[in-house]
């Protein structure tokens, strides 16, 4: 594998915070029928878990991150609840979501750029964008999320000198499919609990797919913006990471994944209440 194929992988892995949480082990649909306690194999379907709070995300809310291998800083992610505001009909939170390099960007330029409209009620999404720049190659994805279906549609261009990509298809959701950013709102809003394995249906690269996330008791974590707070680990099967405060909010503040190249770490550098 060359360096530059080699970079574009680490810094697609890192700099998606939510996508090392997506550790996607099947892609099978999760039946209709399945019930809270799966009997096959002790896993919590996440969406008949109870709620932490009534309302656990705050208008205004602005998350910064910043993103290293070993010591190399490789760039940032800020993530933005922007408002609350009508669409298609419902009443949504709308989430911003942009990741891109840093000093790499002389060398290597990479951007992310996502939103996701979430239900207020159940914070179930309603509508994704993701807009993806990764050197000369761009692409743009759209779900549209319907009654037991999701429009599902890629325009995608590995350079402006090559024809355009186009991919449409519609797929059909199990109650509770996320985003990919989606995915990480929806999972704070639950009450986790330590010991438990949980799952839930995702929408990644134009499929239907498992997620499985194990939570443990974290240690007291000292924080930039929070000072010293106590955690709750989410975990998947390979081994990445995630940091939940352990309080009604879960503000995601670390995350680590074990590569090849060293440890990937993403901590939470700074909280902003916008208005």
């Amino acid at each position: 594998m060359n360096y530059a194929k080699c970079l574009s992988l680490i810094i697609l892995f890192i700099i998606g915070i939510g996508l090392p949480l997506s550790d996607i082990v099947s892609e099978e649909p999760i039946s209709k029928n399945t019930s809270q306690k799966n009997q096959t194999n002790g896993e919590i379907f996440l969406v008949d878990v109870e709620d932490v709070s009534e309302h656990p995300l705050r208008v205004g809310e602005k998350l910064t991150y910043s993103v290293k291998i070993g010591w190399a800083p490789l760039g940032k992610r800020v993530d933005y609840i922007v408002r609350k505001t009508p669409f298609n009909g419902q009443n949504v939170y709308q989430i911003r979501s942009e990741a891109k390099t840093g000093a790499l960007a002389r060398i290597y330029r990479f951007q992310n750029l996502q939103f996701s409209y979430l239900n207020v009620d159940g914070l179930h999404p309603i509508y994704f964008r993701n807009q993806l720049q990764d050197r000369k190659y761009r692409a743009k994805v759209e779900i549209n999320f319907r009654d037991k279906e999701a429009e599902y549609e890629k325009i995608s261009q590995i350079n402006s000198k090559t024809p355009e990509k186009h991919e449409k298809k519609t797929l059909t959701i199990p109650i509770g499919t996320q985003d990919e950013l989606s995915m990480l709102y929806f999972l704070r809003r639950k009450r986790l609990a330590p010991g438990n394995t949980y799952f839930f249906p995702l929408i990644s690269k134009g499929k239907v797919m498992k997620v499985r996330l194990k939570v443990e008791r974290g240690d007291v974590l000292k924080t930039k913006s929070l000072g010293a707070v106590r955690t709750l680990v989410v975990q998947t099967s390979e081994g990445s990471r995630l940091w939940l405060t352990d309080d009604s909010r879960h503000i995601p503040v670390r995350i680590e994944a074990e590569m090849k190249v060293g440890k990937m770490k993403a901590n939470l550098e700074k909280i902003e209440s916008i208005r």
